[in-house]
């Protein structure tokens, strides 16, 4: 038997802006830097991370992008004030598209933020808050068969329950992954094809936002879990 030759590929040097990149993350990190809090000009931060002007700018720009500083003319950069979540979105839809099992791996952390999600805003959530959920509830059953309205309506019901948890953390992780939310719920419903497993849906998203009113904390955990049980055996029915 020929044995293949075993080959290796040549390592690529980290480019010295995304070394400057890492070097300004933990900066901003160790200095505790508080939202809108300015960093060094550019020239300083040439001098002392050791590199050109150039390089400080490609730096920036990367972290302009990742959304952790705001760059205006003229001016320092600043610690972005706003979180932007844009990044893990983009993650989580390209995982769904790349990694085996990802669906059911994406519903196990949804079942975990959702589920605790659920249970504070039965215990935190708003009078203004519970009229949005009932009223999403009434608009979603006049959209059983239409998938996509259902599916974007779910979302919203999904985001407006994360919202009335009180934690911005969770509403922020659960906001930023609603595209992937919509595609799952989207593709749930296609694969209902009887009124009776349509209204089961909607019955469930009827029982879980009925809890939250109530203030039933255990019984919102609950109510979640079972809808997540019950969405990723349709997804993943073959």
């Amino acid at each position: 038997m020929t044995a293949h030759p075993f080959v290796l590929t040549s390592l690529e040097r980290v480019s010295l802006a995304e070394q400057a990149v890492q070097s300004l993350l933990k900066y901003i990190e160790q200095e505790r830097l508080a939202p809108g809090a300015p960093l060094p000009g550019e020239g300083r931060l040439a001098e002392t991370l050791g590199v050109s002007r150039p390089v400080v700018r490609e730096a920036l720009r990367t972290l302009k992008g990742m959304g952790v500083v705001d760059i205006a003319n003229g001016k320092s950069p600043t610690v972005r004030r706003d979180l932007d979540v844009t990044a893990l979105g983009i993650y989580f839809s390209r995982a769904l598209q790349v990694l085996d099992n990802s669906t059911e791996e994406l519903m196990d952390v949804r079942a975990a933020l959702e589920g605790r999600a659920a249970m504070l805003a039965a215990a935190r959530r708003l009078p203004a808050q519970t009229e949005r959920m009932s009223a999403l509830i009434v608009r979603m059953q006049t959209c059983l068969r239409d998938p996509a309205a259902y599916a974007a309506l779910d979302t919203d019901l999904h985001v407006e329950i994360a919202r009335a948890s009180g934690n911005p953390l969770l509403w922020q992780m659960i906001g930023s992954i609603r595209a992937s939310l919509e595609s799952l719920s989207r593709q749930g419903m296609e694969r209902r094809k009887t009124d009776e497993s349509l209204q089961q849906v909607q019955d469930g998203h009827a029982e879980l936002v009925a809890r939250i009113c109530e203030g039933d904390v255990a019984g919102a955990g609950a109510s979640m879990q079972a809808h997540m049980d019950v969405a990723l055996r349709a997804l993943t029915r073959v």
